[in-house]
């Protein structure tokens, strides 16, 4: 791929991914209202599908900084890239052993992938964070999930139900990234000759 062709791409996908944070385009999670399905995520897989896994990168680290520029908050903007970024990482691990076959293998291995390591990321970073950095977070879940269970909750029942629900946000998470993203790079594929995956740029 040209290198002026691969930075115009990346820089579309960038700015759709901005522009679906700046529209809110997103919805809660059902049981911890703070986490959030966002559709800026799409853009950023379509670009590691459509263009290569470099565009997806930097398409995920764009993002991040203007997260960062727009609300000044670097817990929430590291926490948001450290999601995508592990998710792409699964998906480069299967591309780079596997290749981009699109098959339904792939698609699983994709997906299992990409959600473990981002599971395991982000369990790690909540443990730190609510343990550690802002401790009110787990104040504010320990008043949530005593609500939705309709009993107290101990500080240290409070951090297992919350890591386990939100492993179940993140794994859901990476179906409602990839699955859009596998639509929309098949539909410009066949529309435009994009095959996706390319390995360098010129």
């Amino acid at each position: 791929m040209r290198r002026s062709l691969f930075v115009t791409l990346t820089s579309i996908f960038a700015a759709l991914a901005i522009m679906f944070t700046i529209l809110k385009l997103e919805f809660p999670f059902p049981v911890l209202l703070y986490l959030k399905f966002d559709f800026a995520e799409i853009p950023v897989v379509s670009a590691f599908f459509l263009i290569n896994p470099y565009a997806g990168f930097i398409t995920s680290i764009i993002h991040f900084l203007f997260l960062l520029y727009r609300s000044g908050d670097l817990l929430g903007a590291s926490m948001k890239f450290s999601a995508v970024f592990s998710m792409l990482v699964g998906f480069w691990l299967i591309h780079k052993f596997f290749g981009r076959t699109g098959g339904r293998s792939w698609f699983i291995l994709s997906s299992l992938l990409g959600g473990f390591l981002r599971i395991i990321v982000m369990s790690l970073l909540n443990v730190i964070v609510l343990l550690w950095i802002a401790p009110g977070y787990l104040d504010y879940a320990v008043f949530v999930l005593s609500s939705f269970f309709g009993y107290s909750l101990s500080y240290s029942d409070t951090l297992i139900w919350t890591l386990i629900f939100t492993g179940v946000y993140n794994f859901i998470h990476v179906f409602f990234s990839f699955i859009p993203s596998i639509i929309i790079v098949r539909a410009l594929g066949s529309r435009f000759g994009f095959h996706g995956h390319s390995s360098s740029i010129d």
